[in-house]
This record gives C-alpha cells, sequence and structure tokens, in this order.
C-alpha cells in the first residue's frame, strides 16, 4: 500500500488532506493513483491512518483518511553521529540508518574529516539528507521521522556522550568486541548513541576526550571497515540485540 506523510498537520478520521507537490509527483506520475486506491498516511511522529484517494490529478491529489492504523516504531533510541565522509556516501549512511530504525542523525565535523563548511550548502546538503530520510521512512513504513541535525563541531558533542549508552567502533581496540558489550542488558529506557569516525580515523585526542566523558570504544572484527560499512554494521549488530531486529516491539 503507498505510503505518504503528511507532518504539518494533525491527523484524524474524516480528514481530507492535499499531498505536497513533491508527494503529487511522485503519487500521480510514478505510482498513478487513481481515485479510490487504498494508501497510509503518517504525521511523522508515530500516528498512521489508511486513507483513500479522492482526487487525482497532475496538480492536485487529496485523500480522506479512514481508520488508524497501529504501526510499530523503532523500539531503540538509537542515535547515529557520523563523522562527514567524502563524495556522496553520507546520502546512502542516511538512507539505510533510517530504514535500520535510527532515531536521529548527527553530521560531526572532525580533526580528519573533509568537510565543505559553506552554510548555504551545508543548508542545501541537509535538505536533501532530511529528503533521503523522507522517502526511506516512507519505503520501509516506518510511521515517525528521525532528525537530521546541521553538521556540528566534534567539541560541541562530547556532552551529549555523557547522557547516552555511547559506543565507538575504532580500528585500534584490539580487546573489547561490540559483540560482547551488546550481551549486556541494556536498562530499561535508556538511549544509545553510537560515534563514528572519519575515513582517516579518530585522532588519539579524540578518543581520549570521549573516553573520559565515559564513552567505550569497541572493534567489528579482524578487518578495517569504511566508514559507511562501519555504520551500518554496528546499527545492525546493536538493533538485533537491543532492538526490533531482535523482534521485540514487533506488532502487526
Amino acid at each position: 500500500m503507498p505510503f505518504f506523510f503528511k507532518e504539518d498537520e494533525k491527523l484524524f478520521a474524516g480528514k481530507k488532506i492535499a499531498l505536497s507537490n513533491d508527494d503529487i509527483n511522485h503519487a500521480y506520475r510514478v505510482l498513478r493513483l487513481k481515485c479510490r486506491r487504498k494508501v497510509t498516511v503518517a504525521d511523522g511522529r508515530g500516528e498512521a491512518f489508511s486513507g483513500e484517494v479522492t482526487v487525482a490529478r497532475p496538480d492536485k491529489v487529496e485523500i480522506i483518511l479512514r481508520c488508524p492504523l497501529t504501526i510499530a516504531k523503532p523500539s531503540l533510541k538509537l542515535s547515529l553521529l557520523q563523522s562527514l565522509p567524502k563524495s556522496g556516501k553520507f546520502d546512502l549512511i542516511v538512507r539505510q540508518a533510517v530504514e535500520l530504525g535510527v532515531h536521529s542523525i548527527v553530521p560531526v565535523i572532525m580533526e580528519r574529516s573533509i568537510p565543505n563548511r559553506k552554510n548555504r550548502q551545508e543548508e542545501k546538503r541537509v535538505r536533501r539528507w532530511r529528503n533521503i530520510a523522507r522517502s526511506a521512512a516512507a519505503q520501509c513504513r516506518r510511521p515517525d521521522l528521525p532528525s537530521i541535525e546541521m553538521p556540528r563541531d566534534f567539541a560541541s558533542i562530547v556532552t551529549q556522550v555523557e547522557q547516552f549508552k555511547t559506543i565507538i567502533p575504532w580500528e585500534n581496540e584490539k580487546n573489547l568486541a561490540l559483540a560482547d558489550v551488546l550481551k549486556r542488558p541494556l536498562s530499561e529506557g535508556q538511549n544509545v548513541l553510537l560515534y563514528i569516525g572519519p575515513e582517516g580515523g579518530f585522532s588519539d585526542a579524540e578518543i581520549e576526550t570521549l573516553v573520559e566523558a565515559g564513552a567505550e570504544t569497541v572493534h567489528l572484527g579482524s578487518r578495517i571497515l569504511r566508514t559507511e560499512t562501519a555504520a551500518i554494521t554496528a546499527m545492525v549488530m546493536i538493533q538485533m540485540a537491543w532492538g526490533d531486529l531482535s523482534g521485540k516491539g514487533f506488532s502487526s
């Protein structure tokens, strides 16, 4: 069933909503929706409704909402702090992180990052990432939209480490495996922060600062992974152990 978001309005049964211009193009020209087609509409915060198309034109698609639906949100609040990689790798990271149920994504500028810090270009990139996140959430039928922040400097995010269960895959960690950390039970309601370093690796000073703040360094096995591969691998492992990939929090 086609899935759409309507984030700027309160949704309720019987309400008529009009799709945004971007969604109109997808609904009418790509999906070729016709009147009476059944769809799902979510508010981006966890509420979702079944709906029926009542108007389907190139310039307007309207839907009347029918019944509320129970669609499980990700059960674990997992935040990804990802050092900005080169080229378009962050697009892939955003899409797959959303599909894997990440709660928030924070791009981080680190010592070995290769960022472009022009404000206008940063704003444009964040808008693109949010659009990618919206598309990925609709594709995997999750009713909530994760937050994607503007890029932040390393120093500004260290305080977050003290508030989360913070895990850092690091190529120089030889003793503690992420798999071993995940055997420990997670405290009820505890949020998890996954910190992925740049393509050139964390600097020693950055690791020292994060560990002093309470973070735990781990390894992902015997191979050195690319930053995008490390992010996805670690998220899958965490969701398998503590999240809904294990079946916890699943509802049909």
